[in-house]
């Protein structure tokens, strides 16, 4: 996922966004969708007054997840005092099909008997279920970070341990071998 910005070299305004796909690609599609007339969106109206050839196109960051795709465009909207371009739509919208109403199908006793008492609604909704994440890659960050430094504490203990206990082996052998030696000599 890339934040990327759109300079207007006429106008010195700047154009925050982000792709999945490479920056080329949807600088692409926003030439393609200003040619279209039903776009309002001020990037469109920009590239139809001054040229597409007037805008300097350049990659922000790179991120690797929506968290930090968030914390990068919010950083670039307030570095560059952007103007956002999420949700700036790139394609003519469909148009809507009504679909001439149908005859509700007579009910039976058998039907009618069934929903006796009242409706019977299904709900298909998955439960949320808590993904340990918070909303900040700072937060994410800080809170890897003290986890590596509890494990780093927890192996040097662990070692000093096992150093120690080696140190008292060692003791215990040599008071071992001396007693071992001072009973040949009697």
């Amino acid at each position: 996922m890339i934040v990327f910005t759109l300079t207007n070299d006429v106008t010195d305004e700047v154009f925050v966004g982000t792709t999945k796909d490479s920056v080329e690609e949807r600088w692409k599609q926003y030439q393609d969708a200003a040619k279209l007339d039903h776009t309002a969106a001020r990037l469109f109206k920009d590239i139809r007054d001054y040229g597409a050839d007037k805008f300097t196109i350049s990659e922000y960051a790179a991120a690797y997840d929506r968290e930090d795709l968030k914390d990068m465009f919010e950083e670039a909207m307030e570095e560059f005092n952007g103007i956002s371009l999420v949700g700036v739509k790139t394609t003519k919208p469909k148009p809507i099909k009504v679909a001439p109403k149908k005859a509700a199908p007579k009910k039976t006793a058998a039907s009618k008997a069934r929903n006796a008492h009242g409706p019977v609604t299904t709900i298909l909704a998955k439960p949320k279920i808590s993904s340990g994440r918070t909303n900040s890659a700072a937060k994410e960050r800080a809170i890897k970070e003290a986890i590596a430094e509890e494990k780093a504490e927890r192996e040097s203990q662990k070692l000093a341990k096992a150093a120690a206990e080696a140190q008292e082996m060692r003791d215990i052998m040599a008071r071992l071998d001396n007693r071992g030696s001072s009973l040949k000599k009697r």
